[in-house]
């Protein structure tokens, strides 16, 4: 078990100050992996906490042409839906200079979850893609990514190699499709953004125990990621 004084934890005042924090360090990171290796992989979740540092960063004057983002997660739905992630990054991050990043999305028109995952599985592998950047939000049930506690493929989630998997969560709509635990700790660096006292109750309690299936969260609690928290 570890304590937030364990972990790399910072608060804000308010979400502006949070997510100016984070964009600065985003931007930071990539462009230090453009001028060491040509090109960076970033991996940003969906939900309403993020959409104040998505327009932030979207202003960084990076070279944004040498940047793939891809999801953390994604619902199985048409990038046209409004609970689609993919939707939310394009009309929050890839706007203004990100504009010229390229976008790698999980939700593959005509086919089913489990066979996108096994594509991007191959396209990762065949372009020996690794994640440079994570950046993970947080549920209430100690969910994170797509990688839920009611899900049969809790297990899988928590223990494949793979990059990728599909899961089924029991307690959200929508299948989705999510990178795996594995994937998300190979990332150089890791950051969980969290908004709302209820984030920090949850959090408090993912310290006192080490239990993952109960609170997948664990798995990324620990000191290689910065856990940064507001109102």
């Amino acid at each position: 078990m570890m304590n937030k004084t364990e972990l790399n934890y910072l608060e804000f005042p308010d979400i502006e100050q949070q997510s100016q924090y984070l964009a600065d360090q985003v931007a930071s990171i990539l462009t230090l992996k453009i001028n060491t290796a040509g090109k960076a992989l970033l991996a940003v979740s969906g939900g309403s906490t993020p959409k104040t540092l998505f327009n932030l960063l979207s202003n960084a004057p990076l070279e944004w042409s040498k940047v793939s983002i891809t999801l953390v997660d994604d619902r199985w739905l048409s990038a046209s839906h409004q609970d689609s992630n993919q939707r939310l990054v394009e009309e929050n991050l890839l706007i203004n200079n990100a504009k010229a990043a390229t976008l790698i999305p999980l939700y593959q028109p005509q086919q089913t979850s489990d066979n996108a995952a096994i594509a991007l599985n191959a396209l990762f592998c065949e372009q020996n893609l690794t994640i440079d950047i994570a950046l993970l939000g947080m549920g209430n049930d100690g969910h994170s990514a797509s990688i839920f506690p009611c899900c049969e493929q809790l297990d899988e989630g928590l223990n494949t190699k793979a990059t990728f998997l599909a899961t089924q969560p029991t307690s959200a709509p929508y299948s989705r499709i999510t990178l795996s635990a594995d994937a998300i700790n190979k990332a150089e660096h890791i950051f969980v953004q969290l908004k709302g006292d209820d984030k920090k109750i949850t959090l408090e309690k993912a310290l006192a125990n080490n239990d993952e299936k109960a609170m997948p969260i664990r798995r990324f609690l620990n000191k290689n990621t910065t856990v940064l928290w507001c109102p």
